[in-house]
């Protein structure tokens, strides 16, 4: 028996974003209250920072006012990306897996035939797929990234990764900017593990022979140089010429290429634990020869107390600005049960709960601590298990995705294909996300 019939009437319908999409996605209880949503970003928009003045008040020694103080104008832009969800299902292989959500929507399995409606497929189908829809969107939201490539045994491989490619999630703004220094180092506390990671390493020392060019492959991409000279000088012409390439590749799971001396390359983890690829050949008779070989060594179990030591220094840390904001906690779920073990051993009773979104969550020091499953599971995933255990302090005001949703042309399209016979269900939409302030933040296991 067909579930969705190929007299569904009518035949190709279109639902209203706002009901589908933006209510179960973007307003999900999963996100709502830990950051903040905007739907009606197009295209670019200006987030304007303006700093409180101060210093404002002088003695009076003279007639007359001397104005003292501005306001300071800061600014950044965010664009929101194009998303596409597509999804198309046959109804006969769906059949055994939606009667127990038909019977639980108090459908008799006799009534199956009701399903010819298009009200029924509204009322089961959708939420099923937006519900789905909304475990993908969050986890873009957070590890989504422009430079992602596909990973092969933990290695990047040279692939783009559409998975996560389509914007910038949080993750990659935190770790980016704490490496380059936007976000200062002394708003990070560090995380110990009871194994010390250690980044990879490995020096390959060109010599050259009746040589035209080199030929080096990192992770999957060939990178030619002309020979010139000698082998030094070729060697420093390639980390000229490709350098900038390399280390934009593929963000926390990327590497850092130099010139330690002479006619050397050498290649480390960006990051302790993540492993590479990386060989040379000549096109002549030249040759390289591996020295200093280190293998990456992911971050283990975290030490005894390390959660409750690690949020403890987070406060010590909190910038004056964060003082005037509610605060919350979001930690990985391997930095909850570390902390759990700690005060059980300490027979300390938590502190009070309170509510959010309708649920109890623990606090800490009175702060809400949200925690986050999904970071462990898409660390190991997207990032190769590098930095597993990470802590986040903030407020919900300072984490923005953005999305132009509610725009009158972004509609969830749902209509059964009689030539493929297919139930296809399409949204198009554009997703961005920033965070607007650096002084309201405060990161743990983001950096080694």
């Amino acid at each position: 028996m067909n579930i969705f019939t190929q007299t569904t009437s009518p035949t190709f319908t279109k639902q209203a974003v706002n009901e589908y999409f933006v209510q179960p996605m973007f307003m999900a209880e999963d996100i709502r209250g830990l950051i903040t949503v905007r739907t009606d970003v197009k295209g670019t928009e200006r987030i304007n920072r303006i700093s409180r003045p101060s210093m404002m008040t002088k003695p009076k020694t003279a007639p007359g006012f001397n104005p003292v103080g501005g306001f300071q104008l800061t600014y950044s832009d965010i664009t929101v990306k194009p998303m596409a969800l597509e999804f198309e299902q046959n109804a006969r292989a769906f059949w055994g897996s939606i009667i127990d959500q038909l019977l639980a929507q108090g459908y008799k399995e006799d009534d199956i035939e009701q399903m010819k409606s298009p009200d029924v497929w509204n009322k089961i189908m959708l939420p099923m797929i937006a519900q789905a829809g909304q475990d993908d969107l969050i986890r873009q939201m957070f590890f989504a990234n422009p430079d992602a490539e596909i990973l092969s045994e933990g290695k990047l491989t040279g692939v783009a990764d559409d998975n996560y490619s389509g914007y910038t999630g949080f993750m990659t703004w935190l770790s980016k900017d704490l490496y380059s220094g936007i976000i200062p180092s002394k708003q990070h506390v560090p995380v110990s593990s009871a194994v010390n990671a250690k980044k990879a390493e490995k020096i390959l020392t060109y010599s050259a022979s009746s040589d035209t060019k080199i030929s080096v492959t990192i992770n999957g991409i060939t990178y030619e140089q002309a020979y010139a000279t000698n082998a030094a000088t070729t060697v420093a012409n390639w980390l000229s010429t490709h350098k900038a390439n390399i280390e934009k590749r593929g963000g926390i799971n990327g590497v850092i290429v130099t010139n330690p001396t002479g006619a050397q390359i050498k290649v480390v983890s960006k990051f302790k634990g993540q492993p590479f690829d990386f060989t040379a050949e000549a096109d002549g008779s030249g040759s390289f020869a591996a020295s200093g070989v280190v293998e990456a060594v992911k971050a283990g179990a975290l030490a005894s107390n390390e959660a409750d030591q690690t949020l403890e220094s987070m406060l010590d840390v909190v910038t004056p600005e964060m003082h005037e904001f509610d605060l919350l906690f979001m930690i990985t779920s391997s930095m909850w049960r570390n902390l759990v073990h700690t005060m059980k051993n300490r027979e300390t009773a938590w502190g009070d709960a309170v509510m959010r979104n309708g649920v109890k969550v623990p606090t800490y020091e009175g702060i809400p601590v949200i925690v986050r499953p999904d970071w462990d599971k898409w660390i190991a995933v997207a990032h190769s298990g590098i930095q597993p255990h990470r802590a986040l302090l903030t407020t919900s005001k300072n984490l923005l995705f953005a999305t132009d949703g509610t725009s009158d042309s972004e509609m969830i399209e749902t209509w059964y294909n009689q030539e493929a016979q297919m139930r296809r269900y399409r949204v198009q939409y554009k997703a961005q996300t920033a965070y607007i302030h650096k002084e309201l933040l405060v990161l743990a296991g983001f950096n080694d």
